[in-house]
């Protein structure tokens, strides 16, 4: 019964080695274009969103998270989400 725990164990491991390998190498390839698009849609934000606040509307936080995919190569996710925040504080998005 040993071996067998020790061969799944093993089996395992081995597995998880795989999956992180691959999951290290199908990162998409970097784009300056689309991550100058990132952080103009972040300035815009900036610009625009008020610094003080008396409550917490958590757009702090999808901002970076947006900003977190851009850097990540996730530039779609990204700059879809930026878009959806400044178009809900009624900020105009420039176009591409």
């Amino acid at each position: 019964m040993s071996r067998v725990v020790h061969l799944a164990s093993r089996l395992a491991a081995t597995t998880a080695l795989v999956v992180a390998a691959v999951a290290c190498t199908s990162a998409p390839p970097a784009s300056p274009e689309l991550m100058a698009r990132c952080q103009k849609l972040q300035m815009l934000w900036v610009r625009y969103e008020p610094v003080l606040t008396l409550f917490h509307t958590g757009q702090n936080a999808r901002v970076e998270l947006a900003m977190m995919d851009c850097r990540a190569g996730r530039y779609e996710e990204g700059i879809r989400e930026l878009e959806k925040i400044l178009k809900r504080g009624q900020i105009p998005v420039p176009p591409n």
